[in-house]
């Protein structure tokens, strides 16, 4: 997936493309559960001297499905 995100640096809001490998595909569900993503996020965009590590993804533009994945509970029924 490929959206905006935002993050504070020098104390001035800036907004950058970014690239998003997620289950999920609605921007608050990616912000709130999967912290995997977050986290590459942050190292990508923030240095390591940054003392407000805030980042919000703003929206998602494009989705591509890249794989599936299975559910083993739903599988050996």
């Amino acid at each position: 997936m490929t959206g905006t995100a935002t993050f504070i640096k020098n104390k001035n809001p800036q907004t950058r493309a970014v690239w998003i490998v997620s289950t999920y595909d609605n921007p608050q569900d990616i912000m709130k559960y999967d912290e995997h993503t977050m986290y590459r996020l942050d190292q990508e965009l923030l240095t390591p001297k940054a003392k407000q590590r805030t980042i919000i993804i703003n929206k998602v533009e494009t989705i591509k499905q890249i794989g599936t994945t299975v559910d083993v509970k739903k599988t050996q029924r």
